[in-house]
């Protein structure tokens, strides 16, 4: 490993353990410097500044955790897996409040922090996956973001609540809504509905040559309003 890889690791650990122990105020640059015994310069160097650090540091403390979750394995039910991926974000998000915040309520106006980010492309995946197999109900993008905006309400709303007042039934009815809002009825029954058919059907495009780059885009048109 590269001497400024290792430095960025080294930097990255110290600013998740002040993050997880003190907040976003913990993490100030004589804390860290302090910390490693390096100078200033070296963070400024490597993240740009304070945002920068705490940016990386969201993502560095999301992509540490993930690494005990497996995702979609091929032939796995695409539905159990996002709900698997759902649970997993509920719980990492509620366990890791302050870093939680970092990726999701920071000060990132007109843009989503690389951590937010890392996740919605996980996120985007397993939609993905669902949409392959005609359960999809709405286009990719807007199902992303409806799952997106349930479980971070549901994480914020849990992580404001006293520990012992927390009932996880509150993250499960969430999961349950934000799928019935984008699943068709294939999800639960055998019959493939029409919007699931437009979406399994737009998944297929990808793949097709027999059509030119306009016709997929205009044909992935309206499939997305069929659906």
């Amino acid at each position: 490993m590269a001497k400024s890889e290792e430095m960025r690791l080294r930097i990255l650990d110290v600013a998740l353990r002040l993050l997880s122990d003190g907040g976003r105020e913990a993490v100030s640059t004589r804390a860290v410097t302090s910390a490693l015994h390096i100078q200033a310069p070296t963070i400024y160097r490597i993240f740009g500044d304070k945002q920068g650090l705490l940016d990386a540091v969201a993502l560095h403390g999301f992509t540490t955790h993930l690494g005990t979750w497996t995702g979609w394995v091929p032939g796995a039910d695409p539905i159990e897996t996002i709900r698997s991926g759902w649970d997993m974000h509920i719980e990492w998000g509620v366990a890791n409040p302050h870093v939680y915040s970092i990726a999701y309520a920071g000060p990132h106006p007109g843009r989503s922090s690389p951590a937010a980010d890392a996740i919605d492309a996980i996120l985007r995946t397993l939609i993905e996956h669902a949409a392959a197999a005609g359960h999809l109900a709405v286009p990719i993008s807007d199902a992303v973001k409806m799952l997106r905006a349930i479980g971070t309400g549901v994480v914020f709303t849990l992580v404001a609540m006293p520990a012992a007042a927390r009932d996880i039934r509150l993250s499960e009815r969430g999961r349950e809504a934000a799928l019935s809002a984008i699943l068709t009825d294939a999800a639960i029954e055998p019959a493939v509905t029409r919007s699931g058919a437009a979406m399994q059907l737009k998944m297929s495009l990808a793949e097709s040559n027999s059509l030119s780059h306009n016709e997929r885009a205009l044909l992935g048109d309206w499939l997305d309003r069929l659906s």
